[in-house]
Order: structure tokens, then sequence, then C-alpha cells
């Protein structure tokens, strides 16, 4: 029951005459990252003569799975719509949605916070901190980053079903 390297993959993202994009993506039989990287090379070198789009942009990568098969627990049509404030003199604000969203991150079990998150969860903070300004480790898009999480005002959320066929 571990995440293990199932090999490496190069995604390609290709544009037509009216800007409409395309992502190719090729898994690739590469031992290491640094022979990946020399695949995607010879990928985008063989692509760029059979296509009349441009190559717009690449990233090369390592897929991790599963080695058992693991169900959760939640649901993913339940999710937890996260309203964060955008570090930015502006007041901006971003929309983190986490889908099957663990129970505790919201107010109550029951009641009316039953579907209200709850701001100050640690969990929450900390997953949330991902995005921060100074610690953070990613950010959302156009590269923004969010003020503090663990600031009181900075986040609010409710809880969200989105529609499956599915079941």
């Amino acid at each position: 029951m571990a995440l293990q390297s199932v090999g490496f993959f190069l995604s390609v993202t290709l544009s037509d005459q009216g800007g409409n994009r395309a992502t190719q993506r090729y898994e690739l039989s590469s031992i290491d990252m640094a022979t990946a990287q020399t695949d995607a090379a010879t990928v985008l070198a063989e692509l760029n003569p059979v296509t009349d789009a441009a190559i717009v942009g690449y990233s090369v990568g390592e897929k991790f799975e599963e080695d058992t098969s693991l169900f959760g627990t939640g649901e993913i049509e339940n999710m937890a719509s996260v309203v964060a404030r955008i570090d930015s003199a502006e007041q901006k604000y971003a929309t983190v949605k986490i889908p099957a969203a663990a129970p505790g991150i919201f107010k109550a079990a029951s009641g009316p916070d039953f579907n209200v998150v709850d701001a100050a969860d640690a969990d929450l903070v900390a997953y949330l901190n991902l995005w921060e300004t100074t610690a953070g480790v990613a950010t959302l898009s156009d590269g923004e980053t969010l003020d503090d999480p663990g600031t009181a005002g900075n986040v609010v959320g409710k809880r969200i079903h989105r529609g499956s066929r599915r079941g």
C-alpha cells in the first residue's frame, strides 16, 4: 500500500491558427528523469514536422500510482468550495475546490453549521498554506498566492455537491 513510480510522461500543448489549444500526452519508456528529458526532446523534434500547430509548451513528469486497489470513504461529488483572499492590494479572492471533503473541515457534523467550512481547522489551514505567499510551494492561476489563510476573515467556504451520472 504505497505510491510507486510507474514511469514518465511528456505533455505537449499545441495551438492552431485560431488560438485553439490541444494537449497531447506521451507515455515515455524512460528509466529515469534525465532519460525522460532526452526522450521528450526526441518526441518534440519528431512532432514538429508532422503538425501545423505551434508547440507552445510542454512538461515532463513522473507518474505515481498506488500499488494496490484502494477506495476512499467519501464521494468525489461532495466538495468543499473554499474562498480565500489573494495576497494583493486589491480585494481579490480565489476559489479552491476540495473533492470528497473530509467531515472534519466543516464546523459541525449536523445542524445549521453542517455545510459551513471551518476556516480555523488546522488541516484546512495547512492545505491552504500550500499557496501562501511566504511559505507556499505552489501558485494559483496567474501566479497568485494566498494572504495568510490562518488569519481570521481571509477564508470562508461551504459544502457543495457536483452532479454525476456515475452514481
